[in-house]
Formats: C-alpha cells, structure tokens, sequence
C-alpha cells in the first residue's frame, strides 16, 4: 500500500492559536521552531493518503502523507507510518536502518508491510532518528502535525519481540523529536495506551472503526472534541455517529481512500 512549502511558520502557527483556525508555513525546522499547536477542536476534517485534492466544504483539517503537500488554508496532518513499513518505495523494509524491523510477521492486510523491532533502546533510537526525517521534511513543508500509523503493532504480532512498555518507550520518543520541529503529534487507534496518552505527549487522537468496535467514547473522554474519526463501513457510520453525538467529527471513507472521479470513491457525515 503506497500512502502518498511560503511564509514564516512562526508566524501561521501564532495565527492558529490567537485564531483557533489554521494554516501553513514554509521555513526549515531548527530548534527554533515554534511550540506545536494542536488541531482546532471540533472541525471537519478529511483523509487523503491516497492522492491529494481539493478539500470538502465541510473540512478545515486534512491528513497527507508526508511526502505531500499541505494543504492550502487548512490544518495539515503529515501522515507517517512510523511503527511498521510500506511495502516498498521511501518507507519500505530496504529503506529502514539495518536491524530496525522485525520480519518474523508481515501485516496480513497489507503484503509487504512489516513491524518495527522496538525491543531494545538501541533499535527504538535507530528508527526514531529514520522517523524524525521524516517530521522534517513535515515540519519544513508547512504541516502542523503528524500522525504516527500503527502504533498499535505490538498487539497485532503475537510472535514479536517487543511489547507495551517498548512502544511506549518508542512513541515518547517519536513525540520528542516531532515536538522539536514544532510538530503537534496525534494519537493512532490503540485504546491500550489511553491511559498513557498525557505521558507520552499526543496532543489528539486519529482513530479508525471506533463505532464498529464501540471505542468512540474512550477517546472522547482524554481528547474531548481532539477526536477525528474514520469509518469504513456505513454501520460503523452510524454506531460512531450515535455514541459520539456531535462532540468530535466522523466521516465514512472508502477503504483503498481514493479521490473523487474513482468509481470507488466514498466520503459522508453524521
């Protein structure tokens, strides 16, 4: 699955906190960079990994790979698939540091696509330097924000040699070095770690299926309306709808997140 600059930053992110809105920036990151500010709560929001294009009416916050373009006048997320490859290209297995990724199990959704080895101090600071490229690359283009993909891989592969306590250990990580480009860090899935949301320094939560497998309220109660959420089915729709009543967005997107003109192409609201 292959997920696909300008003003001052200081000054775009300083309007996004007097203002609550959002917008885009340039300059290089340096240690310099601005404190992170999190996405306006309660805005609509779209999911493009998939190919970029103009954002729906209704959105103000869009997610892009990170090698994309921000987009123009809204809260960009750079999406990074920081626990676990890409089949292939940047982001595949060749591409991580030598002894960084665990192939004893590929993800059985996605061919190709193998966890990061987390199981030692020395592999996390490998892969979270590899990772940090990336928040540069984010940061310098004009996003701001990163969501970090599966950082649930540590339930997902029974055989591998890391658990709990190494993510944790590897998200801190990841948020330290994104925090240091100026970049909010968001939440991906895993209710296993709500607990240790605050610890580890996600400022939001993007989260897949959370009315299919009735999740929608745990992340209300840490983010409140920080929520943005997608389903993939129209009963998960509906269920995600009902349990979160208004306080944080949800749309329907198709599984493949095709543009509009694809024939499979989906995207609804409550």
């Amino acid at each position: 699955m292959s997920r696909q600059r300008a003003m001052v930053r200081l000054a775009s992110l300083l309007l996004l906190a007097l203002l609550g809105g959002c917008g885009t920036g340039s300059t290089p990151a340096t240690r310099d960079s601005p404190e992170p500010v999190p996405p306006p709560a309660g805005a609509g929001f779209d999911y493009q990994l998939n190919g970029d294009y103009p954002l729906p009416a209704d959105a103000t916050v869009v997610v892009r790979q990170w090698d994309a373009e921000p987009a123009e006048g809204a809260y960009s997320i750079c999406y990074v698939n920081a626990f676990q490859t890409e089949a292939d290209g940047p982001d595949g297995p060749a591409a991580w540091p030598d002894g960084t990724v665990w192939t004893g199990s590929e993800d059985p959704d996605w061919p190709g696509e193998y966890p990061i080895d987390l199981s030692t101090d020395a592999k996390r600071r490998s892969a979270a330097e590899f990772a940090a490229t990336r928040f540069e690359t984010c940061a310098a283009a004009g996003f701001a924000a990163v969501e970090l993909d599966n950082l649930d891989s540590f339930s997902r592969y029974p055989g591998a040699p890391f658990d709990r306590d190494d993510a944790i250990a590897y998200a801190t990580l990841l948020v330290e070095a994104a925090t240091e480009v100026g970049l909010a860090v968001g939440q991906k899935n895993t209710v296993e770690l709500l607990d240790v949301a605050e610890q580890i320094g996600f400022a939001f939560a993007i989260v897949e299926n959370c009315g299919e497998y009735d999740e929608c309220r745990d992340y209300l109660d840490v983010y409140g309306g920080r929520v943005y959420a997608i389903e993939y089915t129209s009963e998960g729709l509906t269920a995600a709808c009902g349990a979160v009543d208004g306080e944080y967005p949800v749309i329907l997107r198709d599984l493949e997140l095709t543009a509009p003109g694809h024939a499979d192409y989906r995207r609804d609201t409550c």
